[in-house]
């Protein structure tokens, strides 16, 4: 079941969803989000702030936020909880994801 699949289920009054992707730095955010919208991985730079994916799938919207992992930028994260349907933690090769029924 993927990820859209599984929000979709969830979230059967709501049309749109919005997941958070949070980790260090090179730890493999961005490179995450380009794989699963099928976009060329070869020229990623750090993340200065944050980049938005918006995925599509039989009229349900999946906003994901890719926030950037340096040390500096971390303390920004708390703006962006709200109405947050779930969190993704990328840690170089390992992925957690939670959320919120």
């Amino acid at each position: 079941m993927s990820l859209i699949q599984l929000l979709k289920n969830y979230k059967k009054s709501d049309k749109e969803a919005k997941i958070l992707v949070l980790g260090l730095d090179n730890a493999g955010k961005t490179t995450l989000l380009k794989q699963i919208s099928n976009e060329q991985i070869d020229s990623i730079e750090p993340t200065k702030g944050f980049n938005v994916k918006t995925l599509i799938q039989e009229n349900f919207k999946l906003n994901m936020w890719d926030l950037g992992g340096q040390k500096e930028i971390r303390q920004y994260w708390t703006y962006y909880f709200e109405k947050v349907n779930g969190i993704v933690w990328k840690n170089y090769n390992v992925l957690f994801l939670k959320y919120k029924l």
